[in-house]
């Protein structure tokens, strides 16, 4: 049987400790984060939405998106609606880092101020609340189930 030198029992020793302290507080706190999260998957793919809010750096543009109605399906396509046109584009969600990401496929600067990595801030039966995860303080979106 192989023995561990002395040398080597302390650096393997002190190892063993960190890995048990990151084990232990990873349980106790990140686990609870991923295991209660609510996926937006169910919600948002009922149905169509209104965009209700819409903040870029701080400035409400919510009026640019009058009209149009956004469409989220299951197989990751999204179909943004106005005025007998529409444009598609995909969307998928990221159960661990709680977001979405939306890539509509347009040169319409409007509905391009959409194309980003949204943060989920709150889900409810009515709507969802999004921050841009690049600049949460400056950029929200909300949206309203029609």
């Amino acid at each position: 049987v192989p023995t561990i030198p002395n040398n080597m029992k302390k650096p393997l020793l002190i190892f063993a400790i960190k890995c048990s302290v990151i084990i232990y507080f990873a349980a106790c706190t990140g686990i609870d984060d991923y295991t209660n999260t609510v996926a937006a998957t169910p919600h948002v793919t009922k149905g169509s939405w209104k965009i209700n809010l819409f903040t870029e750096e701080k400035i409400d543009e919510t009026a640019t998106f009058d009209g149009y109605t956004l469409t989220f399906e299951q197989n990751g396509k999204i179909i943004a609606r106005k005025n007998g046109e529409q444009i598609t584009g995909n969307w998928a969600e990221d159960d661990i880092l709680k977001r979405i990401t939306i890539n509509l496929n347009t040169k319409d600067p409007v509905l391009a101020k959409l194309n980003d990595y949204w943060n989920i801030s709150n889900i409810s039966k009515s709507g969802l609340s999004f921050q841009n995860a690049e600049n949460p303080s400056g950029g929200r979106l909300q949206i309203t189930s029609l």
